[in-house]
């Protein structure tokens, strides 16, 4: 591939129709991830696997659900080998078996799995599934070498900032020097708008202390082992008390950095403080994979990937939807909203919400 210097390895893979006979297959996967030249190399293992991973990659989950003996067999390899699905366009079902009514199947047997060091080599890479016109499965298209987009990204506040020293006394600082709240019509508009002149500040602060926080935790744990052998070699209390300022160094920046990753990667089944720093950083990993949106098929049959492209045809396309009038549409929208304004005036809540939305605008 051009311009691509990174090593990296591909398993093609077919599995066969029975259960038995697919066991080979989970063993060489396996024994793929445990040899030593596979370590800590990009790995994708790509093909019609013939067994799905989930109960409802199958068409008939609802009506008939079932765990079969070889998912599970499927399900132990992909833990085992701590492979993931790459990011995927088109249809979630990859093969049907073309029968009519009641007897039609469909299935979920082709993918693309990888592993840590793919996501972490290649993060943008992807694969799209579409029709080939001659077969029973839909044929991959993958991206690999995809320039990364450099995208503006909206304001989330991190929960790991409240343990911050500097935190409180900062939004104090700020509600103090900004105009004081009370009890009006308009107090919920306003409270919004102070928290709003908070978040330059928020951002600022968050930038000071979460950048770089995983390069921050091994920089601090690399030094508190040096530390650690300097104590013993020269066993004096500065050396010690030296290492003690290192190791809280260390404890404050691993819990930010693991409720840090934990607020993203969305694992809240998981307790802060069991170490879970891998795992969090991996479902991060694998959720930005899972919803970024690489291309969009315009209505002309054209591909686009450009962050321009898609977001001209994300604006064209919900324009259209939203100002769309059906032909047996009669009379105009602002009757039918006066309409519905009338019908719900009699309600309290609605009253409540009408009245609170009138005066936010009469701020404005």
């Amino acid at each position: 591939m051009e311009d691509l210097e990174e090593e990296f390895f591909v398993s093609f893979v077919y599995g066969f129709n029975l259960v038995a006979d697919r066991k080979p297959l989970w063993e060489d996967l396996k024994n793929h991830h445990d040899s030593p030249i596979f370590s800590n190399k990009p790995w994708m293992s790509y093909g019609d696997f013939n067994e799905i991973l989930k109960a409802e990659e199958h068409s008939c989950y609802d009506t008939g659900p079932s765990i079969p003996v070889g998912m599970r067999d499927f399900q132990e390899v992909v833990s085992y080998c701590s492979l993931s699905d790459m990011q995927s366009h088109g249809p979630f079902f990859t093969w049907c078996n073309k029968r009519d009514d009641a007897a039609l199947i469909c299935k979920k047997l082709d993918r693309v799995l990888v592993n840590d060091s793919w996501l972490t080599e290649f993060a943008q890479s992807y694969s799209v599934f579409e029709a080939g016109g001659c077969s029973d499965h839909l044929r991959c298209r993958i991206q690999i070498g995809v320039e990364k987009q450099h995208t503006r990204k909206p304001f989330k506040f991190t929960n790991a900032l409240v343990s911050d020293a500097n935190f409180l006394p900062l939004v104090q600082a700020h509600w103090d020097i900004t105009e004081p709240l009370f009890h009006s019509t308009t107090a919920t508009y306003r409270f919004s708008k102070k928290l709003k002149t908070l978040k330059p500040a928020i951002k600022n602060l968050s930038k000071s202390r979460l950048r770089d926080l995983s390069k921050q935790t091994k920089a601090a744990f690399d030094r508190l082992c040096k530390l650690q052998l300097e104590v013993f070699l020269n066993p004096v209390g500065l050396a010690m008390r030296t290492e003690s300022v290192a190791y809280h160094k260390w404890m404050h920046l691993s819990g930010l950095e693991e409720r840090f990753l934990k607020q993203r990667s969305k694992l809240h089944w998981l307790k802060v403080g069991d170490g879970n720093n891998k795992v969090f950083h991996r479902a991060v990993k694998i959720r930005q994979a899972r919803n970024a949106m690489k291309e969009i098929l315009r209505l002309d049959g054209v591909i686009v990937d450009s962050q321009e492209e898609m977001k001209a045809e994300a604006e064209r396309y919900f324009h259209e939807f939203l100002t769309h009038k059906p032909s047996y549409f009669t009379g105009s929208l602002g009757h039918h909203r006066a309409s519905v304004s009338f019908h719900y005036s009699n309600i309290p809540f609605f009253q409540k919400t009408e009245n609170s939305k009138a005066g936010n605008q009469k701020s404005e």
